[in-house]
């Protein structure tokens, strides 16, 4: 059975594993980047028996690109360590483990044990060891542990008169008789100092005891170490790095993919192109991208398959036309205003069947889909959001979903109408109360019928007669403010509770929000109709699909907020209506016309 175990390991085990090779770093591990001074800092806490954190470290079950540890002088500009692919067998029939979290630490203590970067243990002064409170003269024995006769660290050697021991020369020397490590490393320190025979041996009392304790309690400790073992498949690995920023480690499942595949291709490199060369690219459509790769090579989305099956030869092949695919799909939804922002779409999955239906058209351009086809897709998009489809709730696994719309989208392109199933999958459901209750700007609903809305008729500045700029400051307008509702009706009013309602909320932009601020709605329009002046407000109140535009514009509203929200849902339910009767006319199997 396979589980994830927290287990303890000696320092000495960690180092052995680094040098015959066990233990590698992934791909994506940045480099080595720790100051000496916290190396100082890391050691005080060894010694003091205080936790460093725990170590996370897995054996991959897919292949990964890896690299050794940073071992170069500080500061040298010599190569840094070169990454190989290393295949699941690999990691299974050499027991080779990565090392997901920890590296910094990791890599300071080994630098340090191995004197790539030399640590000095300073002792405390002089008088203080040989006082009778640190050394027992009667038995010749130290009386206090090295936490109280240690000082501190430091990267810089102390000066004269004061005691030290080197921590590289503690761990080379671990197996050396202590003749022979007092002749190597203590008496060529204490030889300058000016003390009497005696006074010496104490101090060589205290470096034989350090020398002992050093190995047992700091080097062979077991338990000093925690390290958490990952032994798991891949989809609940998978899952472990989707959720992994909760728990502290900075990892995403695009490090992954980029270690993976960096071999054959140099993913970090192409984003950083993309971003540069195309106006809708941004990191966050990196794991939508290879979704689409994967299913387009393997004919699966899920992660488990990512990372079982695709390799460096897929990017290759199709990393470049899906980048420009993609951003030409996002800018032609925008122009053809079948939404206002492509950035705000609720699920950027949700792109995918796109870039499906547009990629296996004739000629793999829109205006060669005939109106049944462009009919359906774009009632699938709107339904999509409407009833939550990518959210992962009725619909089931998000992974299931894109691939089920991927391959529908497909045949669509090629001339094969989905079934009735299919479609009566998606369910068009609404009503007031619901809507009244939804308060969230980025409600899936509220999106899914803004989308629509902007798609028959653009918003209106209430200012002028120009369309309002999406793609400048845009903000959502409370059409009764806030505070006017409070101070209106009362703090536990039934008014005031509803005054997020998006039944309450239209898009206009910013600097028109701030003006109006908490001023009753037939305060600041009226403003606007006698300071703008704009005699065509009505037009404007009307494109947000706002009702009964007189009545709020005179003031028959102020009083009456349950009024207006109902004004506003009997204005909003002909486009549900619209959607509904699509939906049934595609459930029928009617797919001419089915906007009529």
């Amino acid at each position: 059975m396979q589980t994830n175990t927290q287990e303890t390991r000696s320092i000495e085990d960690i180092i052995k594993m680094i040098d015959t090779n066990k233990l590698v770093l992934p791909e994506f591990q940045r480099d080595f980047k720790w100051p000496i001074e916290k190396t100082e800092t890391l050691f005080d806490s060894i010694f003091q028996d205080l936790f460093i954190g725990s170590l996370i470290v897995s054996k991959p079950k897919f292949d990964l690109a890896c690299k050794g540890f940073d071992f170069r002088e500080r500061g040298s500009k010599k190569h840094k360590p070169k990454p190989k692919l290393m295949t699941s067998e690999d990691f299974e029939l050499n027991d080779i483990y990565t090392l997901l979290d920890g590296q910094q630490r990791t890599t300071a203590i080994y630098r340090a044990l191995k004197g790539m970067d030399v640590i000095y243990v300073i002792f405390k002064d002089i008088d203080t060891l040989l006082s009778k409170e640190y050394y027992d003269y009667q038995t010749n024995q130290t009386k206090v542990k090295y936490d109280d006769y240690i000082e501190g660290f430091d990267s810089v050697q102390p000066k004269n008169d004061i005691f030290y021991l080197r921590i590289c020369d503690l761990f080379s020397s671990m197996d050396f008789r202590e003749s022979k490590f007092q002749l190597d490393f203590v008496d060529p320190i204490i030889s300058d100092f000016q003390l009497d025979v005696s006074e010496k041996n104490v101090l060589i009392d205290f470096a034989l005891t350090l020398h002992k304790d050093f190995r047992s309690d700091i080097i062979k400790k077991v338990n000093l170490l925690s390290v958490q073992l990952l032994n798991m498949g891949l989809e609940k690995f998978c899952l472990y790095f989707e959720r992994s920023n909760s728990q502290g480690l900075n990892l995403s499942f695009t490090d992954i993919i980029t270690a993976k595949i960096y071999i054959d291709f140099k993913l970090t490199q192409k984003i950083s192109e993309a971003i540069k060369d195309y106006k809708y690219f941004n990191e966050g459509l990196v794991d939508t991208i290879v979704r689409y790769i994967n299913f387009i090579s393997n004919g699966e989305v899920t992660k488990k398959s990512i990372l079982k099956d695709l390799k460096g030869i897929h990017f290759i092949d199709h990393w470049d036309i899906t980048i420009k695919d993609l951003n030409y799909i996002q800018s032609w939804l925008e122009d053809n205003n079948w939404l206002f922002k492509v950035a705000d779409i609720p699920y950027r999955t949700m792109l995918l069947p796109i870039l499906a239906f547009y990629q296996n058209l004739p000629n793999k351009e829109f205006s060669q889909a005939n109106q049944i086809q462009l009919d359906q897709l774009k009632f699938w998009f709107y339904g999509s959001i409407l009833d939550n489809r990518y959210g992962g709730a009725r619909h089931g696994s998000t992974n299931v979903v894109i691939k089920k719309d991927c391959e529908t989208m497909t045949e669509l392109a090629k001339g094969t109408n989905p079934g009735f199933e299919y479609w009566s999958n998606l369910r068009i459901e609404y009503s007031f109360d619901e809507f009244k209750k939804l308060d969230n700007n980025s409600n899936a609903k509220f999106m899914a019928i803004s989308y629509f809305m902007w798609s028959k008729n653009r918003f209106i500045n209430l200012e002028n007669n120009a369309t309002v700029s999406v793609n400048n400051n845009i903000e959502i307008h409370h059409v009764f403010p806030s505070n006017y509702l409070k101070t209106k009706f009362g703090e536990n009013s039934a008014e005031y509770d509803l005054a997020d309602s998006i039944l309450n909320k239209i898009r206009i932009n910013k600097i028109s929000n701030i003006k109006f601020s908490n001023k009753a709605p037939s305060k600041y329009l009226s403003e606007i109709k006698t300071q703008s002046p704009n005699s065509k407000i009505e037009n404007s109140l009307k494109s947000h699909l706002i009702g009964d535009v007189s009545e709020l514009i005179s003031g028959h509203y102020d009083s009456d907020f349950m009024g207006f929200l109902l004004s506003r849902y009997n204005q909003i339910e002909p486009l549900f209506n619209e959607l509904k009767k699509a939906s049934t006319k595609l459930s029928n199997g009617n797919f001419n016309d089915i906007w009529e």
